[in-house]
């Protein structure tokens, strides 16, 4: 897929990014749990009614959204592909079922989001976008027998999978810069720009680096 070598340095360092939010997820909400969580301790500090199924349903979209997170990532060297492209598929069929389920129990997880109906609109359009996106890339390979478009669509897949790496991005430098007092206020800010900005990346990036069919048909040989 990405062949120069500026690109083999964003997949690592997306790799490294990926592995360290996956890893630091899991230890906060599954070795300390979901209460140590600061976006918890707002809602609670608040008194957002958080109930025993938003509790389910939380942990659900957290653990699917790690196994998306960490595995995603592999399937865009070119090389591991080619050479192991059953892996490939298996791998594949983890990171849709993962995106699949975090999505729908995102969509649920979504109307409790911090910063009112703006953050809870942001995430819905997240979920809603993230399981679209996943949609189309399945049709594309499965229905179409096109790599390239499957491939492209998966860019677009797995960029909004790195919100969750973008979003804990954002927050500390958000809480350094205004500290916590408008909390709410910026967190509505970064539940949308934790993936839009994912989107247009991805978007140039395939522009760049994934021209379509007919773009490489007019190319001279």
């Amino acid at each position: 897929m990405f062949r120069t070598q500026s690109m083999r340095t964003w997949i690592i360092i997306t790799a490294v990014l990926a592995l360290g939010v996956s890893t630091y997820l899991g230890i906060q909400y599954f070795v300390m749990g979901a209460f140590s969580a600061g976006l918890i301790i707002n809602k609670i500090s608040q008194h957002i009614h958080l109930s025993n199924i938003y509790y389910i349903l939380l942990y659900l979209h957290i653990a699917t959204g790690i196994i998306a997170l960490a595995t995603g990532w592999f399937q865009f060297i070119a090389s591991f592909r080619k050479k192991h492209i059953g892996w490939h598929r298996i791998i594949g069929k983890v990171y849709s079922g993962c995106v699949l389920f975090s999505g729908l129990f995102g969509i649920f997880v979504a109307f409790k989001a911090t910063g009112g109906w703006i953050s809870t609109l942001a995430f819905l359009l997240l979920s809603l976008s993230w399981i679209y996106t996943l949609i189309m890339a399945l049709q594309s390979i499965v229905v179409k027998r096109d790599p390239q478009r499957h491939e492209r669509w998966m860019l677009r897949n797995y960029a909004l999978t790195l919100a969750a790496v973008t979003l804990r991005i954002y927050l500390p430098i958000c809480m350094l810069l205004f500290g916590f007092e408008d909390f709410n206020t910026y967190y509505r800010a970064i539940a949308w720009l934790c993936w839009i900005p994912n989107l247009i990346i991805a978007e140039w990036i395939i522009s760049r680096y994934l021209p379509n069919k007919s773009a490489v048909a007019s190319i001279p040989h």
